[in-house]
């Protein structure tokens, strides 16, 4: 019965480890923190390995082919020919915990200086060493003798105690960086992935101690016991990676984590089958499970990374990039992440005013829909979509709202375009009545994120609804084009907009909307930017509604065009369009920011229809 159960249990989490590993590493792929992982992971995974080879000892080559021991650096000599000792001792931990400590390093706030790489360095050079004199000495381990299934089985060297004090040294330097982060960490969620990544170094940290006194005071502790210890801290660490590495690139992964392990988890069981089918028939050794089961996983784990590998041979930049939103459109779909990340920004501005709740509520048809709170505890809304609509920022009186509201301070509207969607409610702040003209300035920039995000998420479900069409279409430029025609650059060339030399350095004068401004012959790079002045000029005065304006001031729908024009065609000063237009500094810089994405989304559209 032990035999079965630490064989299950040493198979499930080699299985686990090399999995998460790898879907950690292509979630992040330009992650730092996510390869050291993923490195980790594999570490351990390899420790899994030995044990089950250990268990199972396959058959002494007759003749071990020169490429083996190459192959496998890691593997002391005389491995394959000392049957279940020799695989006990053919890998050690240190390279995990190394690992792992250079990844919580990173973690910590701040840049790496010298006394961090100091650390870093030294245990790259330490474990180093002990590899070193495991494979060549008999220092770590002397012999062994009993049975693979208990600790006592390995007899100790005179540097295994040092190897175990090594072990728990950059444990407790691991643990205590993550608390640190921990605790300097602002938002709720980042704190708690990273107290549960302490929780897995701690728990997988036991396994130092065990592994000290068992072999030492000769305790027949079931080596299983171990592989529990390290398999769950290695599916904590790598859930916890995972996760924080989502929310630090603001996304979730909760359905498509769930639906890879589900389809991991098929996979393995078919290939299971498959094999004890054909072990049965042809009489082929069981270690053939462990290798082609394993061989499964990294093969249907990486096959959207060779996919996307490929399309560099057969694609171009256009079709390549369409097909890589493709897939990230397909990979989102179902997510329903919108709440988790508002939530996450909603918690950031409450923490940087120091307000004691917040609320981010839409209006959907003629109710209202509270999507995100921070530190709410009330259960129903006492408001009407009256209640809400607001042209700017507004300070709240003391019971301007009905109780549990009745100590909102602070109403931001979220408008698209010229449409008002939603509001944001902030309670007083800790220790004030009102909040200061700062603080509410430093929020209105996430509004407008905020507002943002949400009419992406209405775009991208309409968009979703035609994927289908929009992969057999001829035109691969639609998507293409966000990509090509960033904000910044547009905002850029509107504060330049009459110096044509700079213009014609921007990279607007890629854009075939540009080439069709250009003369036949001698085009010079002030032509460019002449042409790039008219482009320009001509996607504002598309923000231009029908007719005049029938009032002054102007109505709601004429802010965006007349503040772009006044103040980057016409060169007016920011306070004399303000005073036209009545409207406050807040609303003034909130209407710029939305007019000049609306331009940047006009100039996409009119390059895609020229592809």
């Amino acid at each position: 019965m032990l035999y079965w159960i630490s064989v299950i249990i040493n198979f499930i989490f080699l299985i686990a480890a090399v999995w998460l590993g790898i879907y950690i590493v292509s979630r992040s792929p330009r992650n730092l923190v996510a390869w050291l992982t993923g490195l980790t992971l594999w570490s351990v995974a390899s420790l899994f390995l030995n044990m089950l080879l250990a268990f199972n000892p396959p058959p002494i080559p007759t003749q071990l082919p020169q490429w083996v021991p190459i192959l496998f650096p890691f593997w002391p000599a005389g491995t394959t020919e000392s049957g279940w000792s020799g695989w006990l001792q053919g890998w050690i931990v240190i390279p995990a915990i190394v690992f792992w400590h250079h990844a919580t390093v990173i973690l910590r706030p701040g840049n790496m200086n010298w006394w961090r790489w100091t650390r870093v360095t030294a245990g790259y050079v330490l474990a180093v060493i002990v590899i070193l004199t495991h494979l060549f000495t008999d220092l770590v381990f002397s012999s062994a003798s009993g049975d693979p299934l208990y600790l006592n089985s390995l007899i100790p060297g005179p540097i295994y105690p040092l190897f175990i004090a090594l072990l728990v040294l950059f444990t407790l330097m691991s643990l205590i960086n993550l608390r640190r982060s921990a605790l300097s960490a602002t938002v709720v969620l980042q704190r708690k992935q990273l107290n549960i990544l302490a929780i897995a170094t701690l728990i997988a940290g036991l396994t130092g101690p065990i592994g000290l006194f068992a072999p030492t005071l000769g305790i027949p502790i079931p080596r299983v016991s171990l592989s529990l210890l390290l398999g769950i801290g290695v599916l904590l660490l790598g859930i916890g990676v995972a996760r924080y590495s989502a929310i630090t690139e603001g996304r979730t992964i909760r359905r498509d984590f769930v639906y890879n392990a589900i389809a991991m988890g098929l996979i393995t069981a078919f290939y299971l089958l498959v094999t004890w089918i054909s072990a049965q028939i042809f009489i082929v050794p069981g270690e053939v499970y462990i290798f082609i089961v394993l061989l499964a996983i990294v093969t249907h784990s990486l096959i959207d990374i060779s996919r996307q590998t490929l399309d560099y041979f057969f694609f171009g930049k256009d079709r390549r990039l369409m097909r890589f939103n493709l897939r990230s459109i397909t990979r989102s779909v179902g997510e329903e992440d919108l709440e988790s990340r508002l939530m996450f920004i909603l918690e950031a501005m409450c923490t940087s005013v120091r307000a004691t709740y917040g609320l981010i509520i839409l209006f959907e048809e003629y109710k209202l829909h509270q999507i995100a709170s921070y530190h709410w505890r009330g259960r129903q809304l006492p408001l009407s979509i009256g209640d809400l609509r607001m042209d700017d920022v507004r300070h709240l009186e003391p019971d301007s709202f009905p109780a549990p509201l009745d100590d909102a301070a602070l109403l931001v509207p979220l408008y698209s375009n010229s449409e008002q969607m939603g509001a944001i409610i902030f309670g007083r702040p800790v220790n004030g009545i009102n909040f200061s003209q700062a603080d509410v300035q430093l929020l209105l920039y996430p509004s407008d994120q905020i507002a943002d995000a949400i009419q992406k998420e209405q775009r991208e479900k309409m968009f979703l609804s035609q994927l289908s069409q929009l992969a057999q279409a001829q035109n691969p430029g639609m998507i293409a084009a966000s990509e090509t025609i960033s904000v910044s650059v547009v905002e850029d060339a509107m504060r330049n907009l009459f110096d044509y030399a700079h213009l014609g350095d921007t990279p607007l004068v890629e854009l075939k909307l540009v080439h069709r401004h250009l003369p036949p012959s001698d085009v010079t790079h002030i032509e460019q930017g002449k042409a790039v002045h008219a482009v320009v000029t001509e996607a504002v005065e598309k923000l231009r509604p029908d007719g005049e304006p029938a009032s002054e001031p102007p109505p709601r729908e004429w802010y965006p065009f007349m503040i772009l024009n006044l103040a980057y065609l016409e060169d007016c000063p920011n306070r004399d369009i303000m005073s036209q237009l009545y409207i406050s500094e807040g609303t003034f810089n909130r209407t710029r920011r939305s007019g000049i994405r609306s331009v940047t989304r006009m100039l996409q559209e009119m390059e895609a229809a020229l592809r």
